[in-house]
């Protein structure tokens, strides 16, 4: 048969029906979810110049998240107030020669104000924000609040908080490059931190198409449950999350570890290698629970680098009133550290 003669019919529907076939299979393929982004969340400035984090850096770790007082930079020159403004000032100034995209966390006044303790207006918020974007325009990654459904000034009025997210989203509509979240919603129940959230986006009108999530309380407990509750709730499935802060706990307060009991606390772990056995357990959990939620869970934050540095910490005991520390106290890698480095990352 010459080769510019028509295919016999037979074959032609032969061809047409592979074709077709090919088609079909491609639109009906799932779309592969993308890894997730690792960060770390830390308070301490000094992280940033640690060879462990270099080491956690090199591997791909390259975001980090700060929690500030909203209105921090309006005391920067208050002789009372100004060392707040001054640790923001060196951890972004660390992030940011580390070369680590920094997300921001707003959180509570930084005075000892009863009325701002209790509420903060649309047009206050607004003013410090603009105050801190024109000190940090570099900065791209906001949450509107911290745990507002935990405590503060939103915690019984979540539609102001809605309203606020509007207007930083305004604020922002020139800036492709910004991510916004609607808060970091604490969670113990899935339910009712949902229902904040529906009560976020009834204040702002709008979709609210990231949220940030802290989960300790499943991480710990080797649990999906809350997390996936809360991913199912109507404000938030169609949404994409963040996990701001959360990890493997190695020890916290007395009370806390009465009031709210972790899985090690029912299992009564007390010694060092107990403790860290646990911490251990949690942070691979945790990598399963972002693995397994990885078409909604755009990032996760890992708290913390190191709790506060004491060269008198003595094994197995407590420092200060929480620590999850990567390294102890006294600076060394925990087992949590090196499954991070080497299976996180």
């Amino acid at each position: 048969m010459p080769l510019h003669a028509h295919p016999p019919r037979a074959l032609r529907r032969l061809l047409l029906a592979l074709a077709t076939l090919v088609a079909v299979l491609t639109v009906a393929a799932p779309a592969r979810a993308a890894s997730p982004t690792w960060g770390l969340a830390d308070q301490k400035s000094e992280i940033f110049g640690t060879p462990e984090f270099g080491e956690l850096h090199a591997a791909g770790m390259d975001t980090a998240r700060l929690v500030v007082r909203f209105d921090a930079l309006k005391y920067r020159k208050n002789r009372k107030y100004k060392h707040y403004a001054a640790t923001i000032d060196a951890w972004l100034r660390g992030a940011q020669a580390a070369d680590v995209r920094p997300l921001v966390s707003f959180w509570i006044t930084v005075t000892n104000s009863k009325s701002l303790r209790k509420s903060i207006s649309e047009k206050r918020y607004m003013q410090e924000f603009r105050r801190f974007r024109k000190a940090y325009p570099w900065v791209r990654d906001f949450s509107i609040f911290n745990e507002p459904n935990l405590t503060g000034p939103f915690k019984r009025n979540p539609r102001a908080l809605g309203r606020i997210y509007k207007a930083v989203r305004h604020e922002l509509r020139n800036c492709r490059s910004c991510r916004v979240l609607g808060g970091d919603l604490h969670l113990t129940s899935g339910a009712s931190a949902g229902a904040y959230a529906a009560e976020v986006r009834r204040g702002a009108r709008r979709t609210i198409g990231l949220w940030g999530l802290n989960n300790y309380n499943d991480v710990n407990d080797r649990t999906y449950r809350n997390t996936a509750s809360f991913l199912r709730t109507s404000a938030v499935r169609r949404a994409k999350v963040w996990i701001t802060e959360s990890g493997g706990v190695y020890a916290r307060k007395l009370s806390s570890e009465r009031k709210n009991p972790f899985l090690a606390q029912r299992k009564k772990a007390k010694s060092d290698s107990a403790r860290e056995k646990y911490q251990y357990e949690a942070t691979r959990f945790y990598k399963r629970l972002v693995t397994k939620y990885r078409r909604q869970i755009q990032r996760a934050y890992i708290y913390q680098l190191q709790s506060e540095p004491n060269d008198r910490w003595k094994r197995g005991s407590r420092n200060g009133s929480w620590d999850s520390g990567l390294l102890d106290p006294k600076g060394e890698p925990r087992k949590a550290f090196d499954y991070v480095l080497r299976h996180v990352l």
